[in-house]
């Protein structure tokens, strides 16, 4: 548990960084997370410089009878200001708390072994997980993926392949929500997000996307000509983090221009996924080449999972509050694409062409 004081010079920053009903609303996490301390561990590397803030609405989402629809599960509607923030600023000198975040800095990832059932003799890459471990989506030479299991116990039954719309391919990422009836793609021509749904998590999934909740996003590519990979739903269906680029044009950069390469946050409210913020912004961004990719959120949405194309290496980013900046950056090695359980103390990733799985 994490202890902050403050002093005269901080109080600017109190507001900030003081745990508030506010600051962390959100729908109940699925599965136990938040009750486990274990989570990405490996080689603790200082962040250098300031993250920026990631400008995270807070209150929930807006508007009576809205769900999470292309985002998996249900929030509550409406969401109140925090009583506690609203008045005046804390006192130099101020301890405040930070609870532990469902995953931790210092866990011990070990004992890797294949994921029965999904793991075989042929090219396997990991693209999403199910929070409660239920389901799993992944390609297998070439071919999109899905597979489910009755409990996080239990092998998984037979995989069936998703047909993909003509105009979506897996091959920028995919992901599924956090009750695995929405499995979100990018377009083929990068610029466009759309889902298929299903009604129940062993029915097949639709074969027409539905890209009317990603209009704004939609519309941002076009007009920004960013394309977009590595899309991941958080858990709690609040939020939708990706990387968006500067593809290279055909004649090639200019010379000393590498492009630009940044994970966005996107928001759910009013039954849409809202203009996007930058939480990498001039900390962890990249370039065309050279891409940070997303590939898993914790339960509490503390943790951001991904792989550095710059390094070639997984890594896991932590803050204090969902609206905080990502800081402190663990090195996860060869884990590519990891994705954590809701507890956090179960890793599943792609090494080798096999999907596998660590504890903690």
């Amino acid at each position: 548990m994490k202890r902050i004081t403050f002093t005269a010079l901080g109080v600017s920053l109190l507001v900030a960084s003081a745990c508030s009903s506010s600051s962390d609303v959100h729908a109940p996490a699925v599965g136990d997370g938040g009750a486990s301390t274990a989570g990405a561990g490996g080689t603790r590397v200082p962040a250098a410089g300031n993250a920026g803030a990631s400008g995270r609405a807070t209150g929930g989402n807006s508007g009576a009878g809205d769900d999470a629809g292309q985002g998996g599960t249900e929030t509550p509607a409406g969401g109140t200001a925090s009583e506690g923030g609203a008045g005046g600023e804390l006192e130099p000198g101020t301890v405040v708390v930070v609870p532990p975040s469902a995953c931790s800095e210092n866990a011990k990832w070990r004992s890797p072994i294949p994921l029965v059932g999904i793991s075989s003799d042929g090219a396997e890459r990991l693209l999403s997980v199910t929070a409660d471990e239920l389901d799993v989506l992944f390609v297998r030479d070439g071919g999109l993926l899905s597979a489910h299991r009755t409990k996080a116990t239990a092998d998984f039954g037979a995989a069936s392949e998703v047909t993909i719309p003509t105009d979506y391919d897996a091959t920028a990422g995919a992901a599924l929500s956090a009750d695995g009836k929405t499995l979100l793609l990018v377009a083929k021509s990068g610029q466009a997000f759309g889902v298929l749904t299903r009604s129940s998590r062993t029915a097949a999934f639709s074969a027409t996307a539905d890209s009317s909740a990603f209009l704004a996003l939609n519309q941002r590519a076009i007009q920004t000509m960013e394309h977009y990979a590595a899309p991941v739903f958080s858990p709690d269906g609040k939020s939708l983090v990706y990387t968006g680029f500067t593809p290279e044009p055909e004649q090639g950069f200019p010379a000393g221009v590498e492009g630009v390469a940044r994970v966005y946050e996107s928001l759910w409210a009013n039954g849409m996924w809202q203009m996007p913020e930058s939480i990498s912004d001039g900390f962890f961004d990249g370039t065309t080449a050279e891409r940070p990719l997303p590939s898993g959120l914790s339960s509490d949405s503390r943790t951001l999972f991904y792989f550095d194309e710059k390094t070639m290496k997984q890594a896991a980013r932590f803050r204090d509050r969902p609206d905080a900046p990502l800081g402190v950056v663990v090195d996860l090695g060869d884990r590519e694409g990891a994705v954590p359980n809701a507890g956090c103390n179960v890793l599943y990733y792609t090494s080798g062409g096999n999907v596998l799985t660590e504890t903690n």
